[in-house]
């Protein structure tokens, strides 16, 4: 059975670094003859900016977002896939905001045991993966975003993988003509097929 795969891509930018790496690991993903799902979050319609912390979702039977909108449906498509990877930029230490919106409301695929406390999530294993761009050395700002999504891996027990590009350019024509990331980024999306 063929994996599903679905990208999250977050930049305001759409012909900047991050969505160009994006598309050229969805190229890799095809490429190694899988389908693969790309939506961009960057413009979806929120009716609130972010989770409000309403706990609707803890409240609700299902592991869903009350909170009807465009994030909501696709919280509840998210729960398809067995590979989910971010695309973003790094803009201050972190995941771009059009992303971090997204993120705060995956709440709702989690549930608290009442007795034990414990986290009760939606859904475990599979592959969480980031594919990030950032102007700074990877240590720096990049490492964190690293960090932080390979603890969303490690927290539902999914197996983690990134693609991460520093020092980016800050015109995306000079990325864009760079053949050793594209040949990264390609390998990257054939590994997210075969592995």
């Amino acid at each position: 059975m063929a994996k599903k795969i679905m990208i999250l891509t977050s930049s305001p930018r759409k012909h900047g670094n991050t969505n160009t790496v994006a598309q050229w690991v969805i190229e890799g993903v095809r490429a190694a003859g899988a389908t693969v799902d790309c939506v961009d979050v960057s413009n979806l319609k929120h009716k609130f900016n972010g989770c409000i912390e309403c706990f609707g979702c803890q409240q609700s039977a299902k592991y869903e977002c009350v909170v009807e909108d465009e994030t909501s449906d696709l919280l509840q498509r998210l729960l398809d896939y067995e590979t989910l990877v971010f695309a973003t930029p790094v803009y201050f230490f972190g995941p771009n905001a059009q992303l971090k919106l997204v993120l705060d409301r995956m709440l709702s695929h989690v549930k608290f045991d009442p007795e034990t406390g414990e986290p009760v999530l939606a859904v475990q294993g599979g592959t969480v993966g980031l594919i990030a761009t950032s102007g700074g050395e990877e240590n720096d700002g990049l490492g964190l975003t690293d960090q932080t999504f390979r603890t969303m891996a490690q927290f539902s027990h999914s197996r983690y993988v990134s693609l991460l590009a520093p020092k980016s350019p800050s015109d995306p024509k000079e990325l864009a003509a760079n053949t050793e990331l594209k040949e990264k980024a390609l390998a990257f999306g054939r590994a997210l097929v075969n592995e």
